[in-house]
């Protein structure tokens, strides 16, 4: 009778464990099917764009003007902008990691700056070009060079005028599970890190092929 009793108490548990690994499977499986993240989501109002808003390709690339891998794909993604002009919308936003690049978040808001005159772009190649040089007074002086209105841009950068378009970024970024920089979405899918010419190509052939 005892041995009966054992019996079912070793097919009770097994049961069990069977409900628990068949959950756990559905819930591995459910949690790998992609997110689907909308256009209205990545491409806010006002976010600095290069190439043709109504492109069948969009790519968003959120970067950190003082990280070391942002500034290894500048060249490639310079490249991709340049090759497919009007077939392509790129989208640059902001996520400075602030708590390791401490000059990160006065770059972007210095970059809206320099968009507020008409010269992001030309900014934002200065800053990746000089990367190991983006305090206050270096911001400043790229501006100079460009031929700011340097007070303009000297007024926006004090006051924290960029501010809140850069904080915005930040927060949309986390909500689509961005997590490091660059983190680029192609038409929606993500990609982390920096991605070589030649695979960046190949995403965008078989998106414009589709």
């Amino acid at each position: 009778m005892k041995s009966l009793s054992d019996k079912w108490v070793f097919v009770g548990i097994g049961v069990i464990s069977l409900i628990i690994l068949l959950v756990g499977v559905f819930a591995l499986s459910s949690d790998s099917e992609p997110v689907a993240v909308s256009r209205e989501k990545l491409v806010k109002e006002g976010s600095q764009v290069l190439g043709d808003k109504d492109a069948k390709v969009v790519i968003v690339e959120f970067s950190d003007f003082q990280c070391p891998a942002c500034k290894a794909a500048h060249p490639i993604v310079k490249r991709i902008t340049s090759e497919y002009g009007k077939k392509i919308l790129f989208v640059y936003r902001h996520f400075p990691l602030i708590a390791a690049h401490q000059y990160a978040l006065k770059a972007a808001e210095a970059a809206e700056a320099a968009g507020e005159q008409g010269k992001f772009w030309e900014y934002h190649d200065i800053l990746f070009e000089n990367q190991e040089n983006l305090k206050t007074d270096d911001l400043k002086r790229y501006a100079q060079d460009l031929g700011l209105d340097i007070k303009k841009f000297e007024e926006a950068l004090n006051s924290g005028k960029f501010n809140g378009k850069v904080t915005g970024d930040m927060d949309d970024g986390e909500n689509l599970e961005v997590s490091s920089t660059p983190t680029f979405f192609i038409n929606e899918q993500m990609h982390k890190g920096v991605l070589p010419y030649d695979q960046f190509k190949e995403l965008l052939d078989k998106e414009l092929a589709k």
